[in-house]
């Protein structure tokens, strides 16, 4: 037998909008009364109807993530698993449920789009048809079509390591200037002076600060930056082999002693893509990633890398979400913060090391 509203006021004495009001966290019922609807409700196994709520309330307690690209595997994805985690908890822990939506870019083999806008609905479209009351969002490229119409969502909305393409949109992010910095400094504390940087794709935000990094890093030492010694991958295992050819084919004189690389997946590649060419890392050629993925620490060798705090972005996001959400107000025009920088640190390994004398 289903157990209704108007069973817990009989039970408890009050009226079935007493109840209502009780269970939906409204104050002006005393806590004493509070306390014991709730705790009635509990002992007679009531449900609420999240859809029936819903129209009451024009909430449904859900938060839509999206997570495009190559993250859109999700849980497959060393550096989305964490990110993704952090959002759980904490949407979870703050009463609420999670909308995953996963949109994936194209094949590393066949350039086909695995998923996208194209055959998934728009995102805002998406949000609607949900009725999510706030949404985060992972992964997406600057030369995405819809980048520029998340204007349009009337709910909060946060993006992950992406620059917002308008006000009203919250942002959370690494410090991804000062950790590309960090890392080329650490080669030339080593004595490196032909450094290259295996960057991420053009349309993602972390990659024009990352390689902005690597430059001041490089003006600082006085060592003149030589855009030859730049290559534009896209964050795959395969493009850091496609660099590693590239830059063993440079000339003696412009050949580098190590490399920056703007993702752990793409160094790791470069790594692997060198030693099947016959050359040592780091004897012949230093290597830092950026991120530390797990499998970070049991290559070989070891990958000296730069910390992302990946489970704190996706728990920041959300948190940032649901305190718009808390304060009574579904606009997304007044984030209380615009964004939040989330600090990085260096982890040495074994891949770094002076250049051969």
């Amino acid at each position: 037998m289903t157990v209704t509203i108007k069973d817990i006021a009989r039970i408890v004495g009050v009226s079935p909008t007493a109840v209502s009001r009780a269970l939906n966290g409204h104050r002006d019922i005393g806590e004493e009364t509070r306390a014991k609807i709730k705790r009635v409700a509990q002992e007679l196994g009531y449900r609420r109807n999240a859809i029936a709520r819903g129209l009451v309330t024009k909430r449904t307690d859900t938060i839509g993530l999206f997570v495009l690209g190559r993250g859109a595997t999700g849980f497959g994805d060393p550096f989305a698993y964490e990110v993704i985690l952090g959002v759980m908890d904490t949407v979870s822990s703050g009463g609420y449920d999670l909308v995953l939506y996963g949109i994936g870019g194209p094949s590393p083999a066949s350039g086909r789009r695995l998923g996208g806008p194209s055959c998934a609905g728009s995102y805002v479209g998406k949000c609607k048809e949900r009725q999510v009351d706030g949404v985060i969002m992972m992964g997406l490229r600057t030369d995405d079509p819809q980048y520029r119409s998340l204007g349009e969502l009337d709910v909060p909305c946060v993006l992950i390591d992406v620059t917002p393409p308008c006000e009203g949109i919250g942002f959370v992010g690494s410090d991804n200037v000062l950790g590309a910095k960090t890392a080329t400094e650490h080669l030339i504390s080593l004595g490196h002076t032909r450094i290259g940087m295996l960057n991420g794709h053009a349309y993602a935000t972390v990659s024009a600060e990352r390689l902005e990094g690597y430059k001041i890093a490089l003006m600082n030492a006085g060592i003149p930056y030589n855009p030859a010694l730049v290559f534009e991958g896209d964050f795959s295992g395969e493009s850091g082999g496609r660099a590693a050819r590239y830059f063993m084919a440079l000339s003696n004189d412009v050949r580098p002693t190590a490399v920056v690389a703007a993702s752990d997946v793409m160094a790791i590649g470069l790594v692997q893509a060198l030693k099947g060419m016959g050359i040592a890392v780091p004897q012949d050629v230093s290597v830092v990633g950026f991120d530390d993925i797990p499998s970070a620490s049991h290559v070989d060798p070891p990958l000296t890398t730069v910390r992302q705090a990946r489970y704190d972005l996706g728990a920041t996001a959300a948190r940032m979400v649901l305190e718009r959400l808390a304060d009574g107000s579904r606009s997304p025009k007044a984030f209380p913060h615009p964004g939040f920088r989330l600090a990085t640190n260096l982890v040495v390994r074994g891949s770094t090391a002076p250049p051969r004398s």
